[in-house]
């Protein structure tokens, strides 16, 4: 027997019959199966496999050593601190790595290609996850040598993290298949006597490389597989440009993300393993290796692949099919146990014939006089899967609409123009096998005109800026009202007091929603009226307001303020600022940058910008980089503005999100767009394809409020009685006029031109908290309605005399149109978008009882979200309503108890936590968090806590006792009974309120329940309770 090469820490791979054998070798990681086991590409989730040695055992090649460079990087960098980056922080750690390539015959394989790439949970944005790249000499051997490795901290969670940084070494070499090592650990502390606590188990630990350790890592090289084919419909055409990829594969959900990535050796004679080890790397491999295209005649060709090797695969021939995503394995042997599989040996061989999508012709028309109408967007969403392209096209002159559909049931939408006076439209379609021609007629409805007016009762003057809501006879459920039925475009009365709007037929009552003044004034709510098509009806509201409110809410113009330091004139200056600003339509284009947290003086950075001439832009960038700002990051930012409804649209800087979208028109794509109507705030991000909608927002919405500052004077009583003023000193300075005002509690400046009140500078300084607000403007611009906006807004926020952060905007273009197109509020969604509905969670709900967001994707585009969510109301769970934190717990109907070694009685939980884990094995997340609770079961196996697994109904014990054995699970486990209603994992997931899982539960000593949802909050509510227990 001879010794070959080590693999890293403890073991060593041996020759012997011209086969290697894994000797010793105890492989952890996580798995998953199929299809549902493949996980979206995250930067967040890390592969644990590990094959390691004892450092102790790994002799250095002093001999091989290359001379180290002339400049070295730092052996640590920090990037991001656990402070500054919320408990997560990054680093950058200096290692070498050395090792042997070798193939099956033991022999050097030399001018293999190594890399090395980080597989660690969390790493800043564009950061180069690829971290070295080297060849083999004569000998096989190579050196990574000053290797800057991302290391992570967390803050305990509450179980103590390790700081590691997961890396994976590859590589590639002609003549051979790619390989690689499975993920290893580095952890930048000295090794601990004993195991981690934050280890799931001793192995873990063991194998982790520590700081001083001498970093080993072997790769053996086998024969390659390949695979060939060819891609045809079911005509037998040729699909030529067809997209083949292997191990990272385009998501259909979401085609805008890195992709979806599973690549599994599962072991021959030449490597056995226990378990598949994953190649957590396979997104850094040269796209050679992966992914390929079809020639003119179909064919296409894959080589230098490894063998025995399980790839999720995507075979894609454009946007009008359906793509076919399976999992195939480079071997004969049925080596996992899914029957989707399919196993095409070394040397294999896949063809597909796809079924083509037809020409449909749609043709649209009137429902009443059979006339085609023109220019109505048609669109067919498909009922049972995502499909891309081929489903949208306006009708031409003869009303025709040209669509490409595969056989399939879909949902006949019609959308006509804002200026039709038609109704949208939908129905059911199906499109047979049959290859024949299909043509659809769609006859469209036309719309009850609708023409609203509103006057003063007492003086019959026309009310302008007055918005409106409707409701059904059936439902007291109010919606906004729009001018057509496509768009939510929030229309609001004409200086003429009128408003006009296309009406889908029915019986309906319209409503005065805004002012909120007027909203409460008698007459405010119509009669119920019969809406027929294609007939007018007017409505006019004579408004008288309401008595029961004060009457300096209906005075005219507010006074200014006799006691404030600023004189009356610039103060109503301010204020018919402020009015235009609210009143105005507005839509302004801006390039815009956030400044994070930058070793910036922000007290010599407010002198400089004092020091430049107010009525000019300044040169930013050179500013900044004379305060270690370098490489400033500009992003698009669109505004859209009526009144309190606001509507940003963001398209990233490249550096920042190198991906550029375009529409179909080649128009570019925001990369996220967010609103919010008053009623509703709805954010939808492209990049990650989710679009949510809720009741209220924890994010920040810009607006043209946040590019300049116009104070409003404020409607209230006259009080009588002096104010005490606070010390203040008022100069001039040129153009401008300075107000300085000093008290015990704060101190502000404001800069104003003298003429037209325009606020350079509004600085304030809250001394108890030792907190800063500064915004700056600069290069003001009167534009054709008399409202005024700066060219550059600057503004930032200091926390004891550190810049938290810095705004910057640049303002390239303002419109001012008199009226918003329908579709200026619009939030248009791609195929695959997963909405995300909370209009039924209150804001504080998740504090009471369990909150569920209601979930669900889109098969085909929508044009409007917010229309789409109108047609489309919440349903809210019963059982939602049921759960409530602080009360007892639902019983746990389980049907058997057991644990790895057989069935048992039901745990004693009197006085204990108990932490429930809600999951199944056939759910691939459910796998992937296999070890954190079993890192949880080791960390709390001291305490007063019962941790109980309970399985989804779908399994048998004998089954899940081998799993628990195979997956070293020593917790109490359970099956759940079989639920008492449909869509249900089991009766105690029901009681529970657990649709989804993974899912976690707690339960406090009381027998209250504490918490639903996510495992690691979890967590931290167990060590909240069991501190909470141990005070007693």
């Amino acid at each position: 027997m001879i010794q070959l090469f080590t693999t890293g820490m403890g073991s060593l791979i041996n020759f012997q019959r011209t086969i290697y054998l894994l000797a010793g070798l105890n492989l952890v990681f996580c798995f998953s199966s199929h299809l549902a086991a493949a996980e979206q590409y995250n930067p967040k989730k890390i592969s644990i496999n590990q094959v390691a040695l004892a450092p102790e055992k790994v002799k250095t090649e002093n001999s091989r050593q290359q001379q180290p460079p002339a400049s070295r990087p730092p052996e640590v960098e920090i990037l991001r601190s656990l402070e500054d980056g919320a408990g997560h922080g990054t680093e950058l750690h200096r290692v070498t790595i050395t090792g042997t390539a070798r193939n099956t015959a033991g022999e050097p394989v030399k001018n293999a290609e190594i890399y090395i790439g980080t597989s660690a949970s969390h790493h800043p944005s564009n950061f180069e996850l690829l971290r070295g790249q080297t060849r083999t000499d004569e000998t096989g051997y190579y050196e990574l040598k000053d290797i800057q490795l991302l290391v992570n901290r967390e803050r305990p969670n509450p179980i103590p993290r390790q700081a590691e940084g997961g890396f994976v070494v590859f590589g590639t070499c002609n003549g051979y298949g790619f390989t690689w090592h499975a993920t290893c650990q580095y952890r930048p502390d000295v090794r601990p006597q004993g195991t981690e606590l934050g280890d799931k188990n001793a192995n873990v630990t063991d194998q982790a490389f520590y700081k001083g350790e001498p970093i080993k890592v072997d790769l053996l090289f086998e024969p390659p597989a390949q695979i060939k084919g060819r891609i045809t419909d079911k005509q037998g055409n040729p699909l030529a440009n067809t997209k083949v990829q292997l191990g990272l594969v385009d998501s259909l959900r979401n085609p805008n993300s890195s992709g979806i990535r599973s690549c599994r050796f599962l072991g021959n004679e030449n490597q056995p393993v226990g378990k598949p080890v994953t190649f957590a790397a396979v997104h850094m491999l040269p796209a050679e290796f992966r992914e390929t295209r079809t020639d003119a005649e179909g064919y296409y060709e894959l080589t230098g692949l490894r063998r025995d090797t399980s790839y999720l695969t995507n075979i894609d021939p454009g946007p009008t099919f359906t793509p076919w995503q399976l999992r195939l394995a480079t071997t004969g042997e049925q080596k996992i146990d899914n029957s989707r599989t399919i196993y095409v040996e070394y040397d294999g061989i896949l063809n597909k014939e796809f079924d083509a999508p037809r020409q449909i012709t749609v043709q649209v028309v009137e429902e009443k006089t059979g006339r085609p109408v023109a220019d109505v967007l048609v669109t067919a969403s498909p009922l049972r899967q995502i499909r891309r392209g081929g489903l949208q096209a306006r009708s031409d002159s003869q009303g025709n609409a040209l669509l490409q559909l595969g056989t399939g049931e879909y949902t006949l939408i019609a959308e006509p123009t804002p200026i039709q006076p038609f109704c949208f439209q939908e129905q059911k379609i199906s499109i047979p096998e049959d290859p024949g021609e299909v043509q659809l007629t769609l006859k469209l409805k036309s719309a009850a005109i609708v023409k609203l007016k509103t006057v003063n009762a007492e003086t019959g003057k026309p009310i302008s800026g007055i918005r409106f809501l409707y409701e059904t006879d059936s439902s007291s459920q109010q919606f906004p009202l729009s001018t057509q039925t496509v768009f939510i475009d929030y229309p609001q009365t004409n200086s003429a007091g009128e408003l006009q709007a296309f009406v889908a037929p029915g019986r309906k009552r319209f409503i005065v929603a805004e002012p909120l003044t007027l909203a409460q004034a008698e007459n405010s709510r119509g009669a119920i009226l019969d809406l027929t098509g294609g007939e007018v009806v007017e409505v006019v509201f004579k408004l008288t307001p309401p008595q029961f409110l004060p009457d300096h809410v209906f005075a005219g113009e507010p006074e200014p303020d006799q006691d404030s330091i600023y004189t009356p004139d610039l103060q109503l200056k301010w204020h018919h600022q402020s009015e235009l600003l609210r009143n105005s339509n507005l839509q302004i284009a801006t390039q815009y940058t956030l400044i994070v947290r930058k070793p910036i003086d922000p007290d010599s950075l407010l002198k400089d910008l004092r020091a430049l001439d107010s009525y000019q832009l300044p040169e930013i960038e050179k500013l900044l980089k004379q305060h270690q700002v370098e490489n400033v990051n500009w992003s698009k930012k669109r505004l859209t503005a009526q009144g309190k409804i606001y509507r940003e649209e963001n398209y990233y800087s490249p550096e920042v999100t190198p991906t550029i979208l375009s529409s179909r028109d080649g128009t570019p794509l925001p990369q996220s767009i967010n609103l919010t109507d008053g009623w509703n705030t709805q954010r939808y991000n492209i990049n990650n394809s989710q679009a949510n909608i809720s009741r209220h927002s924890m994010i920040h919405i810009d607006s043209p409020y946040d590019l300049c500052n116009w104070p409003a004077l404020r409607r209230r009583h006259t009080e009588s009685g002096e104010t005490e003023k606070p010390e203040f000193n008022i100069h001039q300075k040129g153009q401008r006029t300075i107000y300085e005002i000093k008290s015990e509690r704060y101190s502000q400046r404001r800069v104003c031109d003298q003429e037209t009140g325009f606020i350079f500078e509004d600085s304030t300084d809250i001394r108890s908290s030792n907190y800063q607000r500064v915004s700056l403007s600069f290069a003001p611009q009167k534009y054709a309605n008399g409202l005024i906006l700066p060219r550059m807004f600057l503004s930032w926020t200091t926390s004891n005399g550190k810049l938290r952060l810095l705004r910057i905007f640049k303002i390239e273009k303002v419109e001012i149109p008199l009226q918003l197109a329908a579709d200026a509020f619009s939030i248009p969604l791609l195929p695959g978008t997963m909405i995300v509905d909370s209009r039924h969670i209150t804001r504080n709900a998740s504090r009471s009882r369990p909150v569920r967001r209601i979930q669900s994707v889109l098969n085909g585009p929508v044009s409007d979200f917010a229309a789409y969510m109108q047609r489309h109301p919440p349903r809210i769970p019963k059982q939602e309503s049921i759960i409530e934190y602080g009360k007892p717990a639902p019983e746990l109907k389980v049907s058997r108890w057991f644990t790895s070694n057989g069935e048992t009685e039901a745990p004693d939980l009197k006085d204990k936590v108990v932490l429930i884990e809600f999951w199944g094995t056939r759910c691939g997340p459910c796998i992937a968090q296999l070890p954190e609770v079993r890192t949880a079961a080791r960390y709390y196996a001291d305490a007063p806590l019962v941790l109980i697994g309970i399985h989804d109904s779908y399994a048998s014990v004998s089954d899940l006792q081998k799993f628990a054995k195979k997956e070293n699970i020593n917790y109490q486990l359970a099956i759940d009974q079989p639920s008492t209603e449909k869509g249900w994992f089991g009766q105690t997931m029901l009681n529970f309120g657990v649709r989804g899982i993974p899912h976690a539960a707690v339960i406090d000593q009381q027998g209250n329940l504490s918490y639903v949802g996510y495992f690691s909050e979890a967590l931290r509510t167990v060590d909240r309770l069991l501190k909470k227990g141990e005070q007693k």
